[in-house]
């Protein structure tokens, strides 16, 4: 399992705060939980969630919702193309 820290670290640098900043910590945790929601609801698998796609994923959906004006959510196509190639499941022949 990815630590929730290693994942909000990684939020940081992809919004460009500062890692020793901690004034954001709980907002970003929060928006976190949602995308990681989202993506479950969608169909990502437990397994999938630790790949580094879908932490990538995390972090442009946090990155999506941390730019949200007046209440309304719009995650880019970009956030959607790669949710999409999370939701697949792993085909295993044998």
């Amino acid at each position: 399992m990815v630590d929730a820290y290693a994942l909000l670290d990684e939020c940081k640098i992809g919004l460009g705060i500062s890692l020793e900043t901690s004034g954001f910590d709980s907002l970003i945790m929060q928006k976190i939980k949602v995308v990681k929601s989202y993506m479950k609801n969608a169909g990502v698998s437990d397994a999938k969630m630790e790949d580094d796609l879908a932490i990538g994923v995390i972090v442009m959906g946090v990155g999506d919702l941390w730019e949200t004006q007046g209440g309304g959510v719009k995650f880019s196509p970009a956030f959607h193309t790669m949710l999409n190639q999370l939701t697949y499941d792993d085909v295993t022949t044998s």
